[in-house]
């Protein structure tokens, strides 16, 4: 999909972005154009340091671009824009058990909203396996238990767009997997636009309906890949195979260029 559609549910047009340091100036997006249809999941690859955490953050409203714009909907992004971001950290609050932690964004709307979507976290907390330690704070709980309440609580706040900056990248394979299934499930389910960053190429094949990738700072677009192969028959497929091969290649080539 083209930039510039009426029919984006998020689009970064034309977005620049630098950081001052010691040594000067430092470029770190170089014209990020990107358009996302609604219900859209797109996943980001590149190297360390290519801007895709400083793109989720202009996109999420966290930082300013430079230049270029956001859009939502064709239109500015208003002060409260549909999207819900999870970042790299999990941020759960200490002094809140994992319950009412994935619970924060209902309870900051309205007291309603909570009442309302407790059917909904209860299920989710069940299909993330995380049943029994509703009532644990965060210090007693894994890495991996982390990262899921994490994204529940991110999936509970019920905006259209969701913004997933590498949230399986401390978990283990087997639970990536798992969590990878859930992720697909609440997308169909919910018909999210979803834009995931990953370092990982197979995660980005597993979820992806379109990957794009990222250069070297300052970050700049230098491919797209589309999947049209079902999610369940990707690890199945040579033609998933030689994807993940052509994606590696543009990253070995820009990283020796």
């Amino acid at each position: 999909m083209n930039a510039g559609t009426s029919a984006a549910a998020l689009e970064a047009v034309a977005l620049t972005k630098s950081y001052a340091s010691r040594a000067g100036t430092y470029p770190v997006l170089a014209g990020v154009t990107l358009a996302l249809a609604p219900g859209e999941f797109v996943g980001v690859l590149g190297p360390s340091g290519g801007g895709k955490s400083t793109l989720l953050n202009i996109l999420a409203g966290l930082e300013p671009p430079d230049g270029g714009q956001v859009r939502i909907h064709g239109r500015p992004p208003g002060a409260r824009p549909p999207i819900a971001y999870m970042q790299q950290k999990d941020l759960l609050l200490p002094w809140r058990t994992l319950w009412d932690n994935v619970l924060l964004g209902p309870e900051l709307e309205s007291p309603h909203d909570r009442v309302r979507l407790e059917p909904k976290a209860r299920e989710l907390v069940r299909q993330f396996r995380l049943e029994g330690f509703a009532d644990h704070y965060p210090a007693q709980l894994s890495g991996g238990m982390r990262q899921r309440t994490a994204l529940i609580r991110t999936l509970l706040c019920e905006r259209n767009i969701l913004l997933l900056d590498e949230p399986f990248g401390a978990l283990d394979a087997l639970t990536r997997r798992r969590l990878h299934r859930h992720l697909l499930r609440v997308w169909r389910e919910f018909g999210q636009t979803v834009l995931l960053v990953t370092h990982d190429v197979e995660e980005a094949i597993a979820l992806s309906t379109r990957i794009v990738v990222l250069s070297a700072r300052p970050g700049r677009i230098v491919d797209v890949f589309p999947l049209d192969v079902p999610h369940e028959l990707r690890e199945r497929t040579g033609e998933t195979l030689r994807l993940k091969q052509r994606i590696l290649e543009v990253l070995e080539g820009d990283d020796d260029a």
